[in-house]
């Protein structure tokens, strides 16, 4: 690969990682939001007594949903800062290698020689390293993602159910179904964002694109 074939695909690995970091940081909002909305549909079903019995389970799984994004999210933004400050160092230290490779091939035979064999050995060793650490954290981050994507898909289904279980809650129906909508528009919100990390990651070459 070319010099400035390398560095562009450190950059997209750096553009990428940062990316998804500022995808994933408004969806921690929309998760707390509904986990709120979770806790005042319990107060609601708590009022509504008999009328609610079918949805007040589903409060409990709404809240369960909300929690699990929240850690989610908070471990997904964690690997991506990590993963951000790995994509760094191993620019760098293919940098370094490709530097060490370049003089080497300038003064092969030359007397100092034998200190550049070393230096570069050196280089190719903290270069397979973090490219190794680089791959291993890409895989944590889609796996956290994965999961993400699965939580969202449940929320929708429980969103789904919820709609019909609030057509029998008589004078609550309406504040009812809007915890069922405001569930369903935050989660595929979130997969939408999940998605756009997927992209992120196939932009730089980080996934198969048959991922999702």
């Amino acid at each position: 690969m070319a010099p400035n074939s390398q560095a562009n695909t450190g950059e997209h690995k750096v553009v990428a990682v940062a990316s998804i970091a500022a995808e994933l940081h408004a969806v921690m909002k929309v998760a707390w939001g509904v986990s709120l909305a979770a806790k005042n549909a319990k107060v609601m079903s708590a009022q509504a007594g008999e009328k609610a019995l079918g949805f007040q389970p589903i409060t409990n799984f709404i809240d369960e949903i909300a929690h699990q994004a929240i850690s989610g999210v908070g471990e997904i933004n964690d690997e991506a800062l990590k993963l951000s400050r790995i994509a760094v160092y191993e620019q760098r230290a293919d940098d370094a290698y490709r530097r060490f490779k370049s003089v080497m091939e300038k003064h092969n035979g030359t007397r100092y020689i034998g200190s550049l064999k070393e230096g570069m050995h050196r280089a190719e060793e903290n270069m397979i390293a973090s490219r190794t650490e680089f791959k291993k954290c890409v895989n944590r981050l889609v796996v956290l993602l994965d999961a993400m994507d699965e939580c969202m898909l449940s929320a929708c289904s429980i969103a789904s159910v919820s709609r019909i279980v609030t057509s029998n809650t008589g004078e609550y129906r309406t504040n009812l179904q809007v915890v069922a909508n405001g569930l369903q528009e935050a989660a595929m919100y979130i997969k939408k964002k999940v998605s756009d990390s997927y992209e992120h990651l196939r932009s730089a070459n980080l996934i198969p694109n048959q991922h999702r």
